[in-house]
């Protein structure tokens, strides 16, 4: 995810990348119908995930889907993610998690790689604080800044 926007654009027509978006609007039918993966689809248009071509794209692939392959579970329902993001397993965000998993995987990215520099970052955060609260002159005066705000 480079930050351009939308993250992906079109829907290419390689071998890989058709089945991932099948499975994808499999995944959007299931589970959340499909009203609720044509509202999904439009959200993730919003949060630039998706381009409004991929959204129209992603429509025709769910109009062809069976009455079979529509809505057999709900969305609530804990989907079980794997690596990077199974810490989202069993949340509310897990099935618009797994969209971003297909997403990435049709975009040819890798997403593993994005969460690994997250982390490296939170971290990093995380360390930089730690070191500052070690060197303060009182140790609460990080925690009154926060709590008071600035000396005036």
């Amino acid at each position: 995810m480079t930050g351009s926007q939308p993250y992906l654009e079109t829907l290419e027509r390689s071998a890989g990348r058709t089945d991932a978006t099948i499975q994808w609007a499999r995944f959007l039918g299931e589970t959340f119908g499909t009203t609720g993966a044509l509202n999904c689809l439009r959200y993730y248009e919003d949060l630039g995930w998706i381009s409004s071509l991929v959204r129209e794209q992603m429509t025709s692939y769910l109009r062809g889907l069976s009455l079979g392959e529509i809505h057999n579970k709900r969305y609530d329902e804990p989907t079980t993610l794997e690596y990077p993001l199974e810490s989202l397993s069993g949340t509310l965000f897990s099935a618009h998690a797994q969209s971003l998993e297909y997403i990435a995987t049709i975009s040819g990215d890798d997403l593993e790689e994005h969460v690994m520099i997250a982390r490296m970052a939170e971290r990093r955060v995380d360390r930089r604080i730690d070191e500052e609260a070690e060197t303060a002159d009182d140790p609460n005066e990080m925690v009154s800044i926060i709590r008071d705000g600035p000396p005036t």
